[in-house]
């Protein structure tokens, strides 16, 4: 089993969930927003949709600031409104990291979306 971070920025195939077909996908970069027990624990991560900045932007859209740590080819943001939990097995590779300023702000629209603490 690979071993992937929390704010590591992995290709996989991020299920559509405006689809009539409920098994359709499209392998795209996402963030993993879990903490690490639960892919030690679990064998999955939850992880939030990165998308062109290019597309219509959604409410809590962030940013992606520093493209090369990331390891993005374009702006592009994350779009926490997204979510996804996946298995290790369907990783198809890690691609750079959110930097740590961009994380703050992404952390920050997660909790206004997540009932968590509350």
């Amino acid at each position: 089993m690979a071993s992937y971070r929390t704010w590591d920025i992995v290709v996989v195939p991020f299920p559509f969930t405006d689809s009539p077909n409920a098994k359709s996908s499209k392998v795209r970069p996402a963030v993993i927003v879990s903490t690490d027990v639960l892919s030690r624990r679990n064998g999955k991560y939850v992880l939030a949709m990165v998308t062109s900045a290019a597309n219509a932007a959604h409410y809590g859209d962030v940013v992606i600031k520093d493209l090369k740590a990331a390891g993005l080819p374009e702006p592009s943001v994350v779009r926490p409104s997204k979510l996804a939990v996946v298995e290790d097995a369907d990783i198809h590779k890690r691609v750079g990291t959110v930097a740590p300023a961009d994380r703050v702000r992404v952390a920050k629209q997660l909790r206004e979306y997540l009932a968590v603490g509350e």
